[in-house]
């Protein structure tokens, strides 16, 4: 059997070691870029998201969506449309299994008859994401109907 020592603390020495092997680590650069880049996608995995940021704004001739994400890379975004429904969404795709993505943001908007679905378009500049929504000639100039008498 061991002898027990008494009144001896070990902490100091694992504290120690602990921090050597700490700084070794931090050295490793590509260890670190790795570490970072699981340590984003498990936030994101978790349940952390992207902060986003949607501004809606109308004027005479077409409405845009602004999106602004935080961190998020150009590549990332995605529009779809279908019918009269426009999808935003960003995926965060894994660069060691391309076939691996978590999603970051997703956000649907059911677009009015009065946009000209064959004229959205996209930009994406410093950092914003604007999408286009042109109204149709007809939404912009009202005409009078003729009553017909029977």
């Amino acid at each position: 059997m061991a002898p027990i020592l008494v009144g001896t603390s070990f902490a100091p020495l694992i504290t120690e070691n602990l921090e050597e092997k700490e700084m070794k680590i931090i050295k490793d650069k590509e260890f670190l870029r790795s570490i970072v880049y699981q340590i984003d996608l498990l936030n994101t995995v978790g349940g952390g998201v992207s902060e986003t940021y949607v501004d809606i704004r109308k004027k005479k001739r077409s409405s845009v969506i602004s999106v602004w994400a935080a961190g998020v890379n150009p590549e990332s975004f995605k529009v779809v449309l279908h019918q009269n429904q426009l999808t935003i969404f960003s995926v965060l795709q894994s660069q060691e299994n391309p076939q691996m993505a978590v999603p970051l943001f997703n956000r649907i908007f059911m677009l009015p008859p009065q946009i000209d679905l064959s004229r959205i378009e996209a930009i994406y500049k410093n950092g914003e994401l604007r999408i286009k929504l042109p109204y149709h000639d007809a939404a912009l100039h009202p005409r009078l109907i003729d009553i017909k008498q029977l």
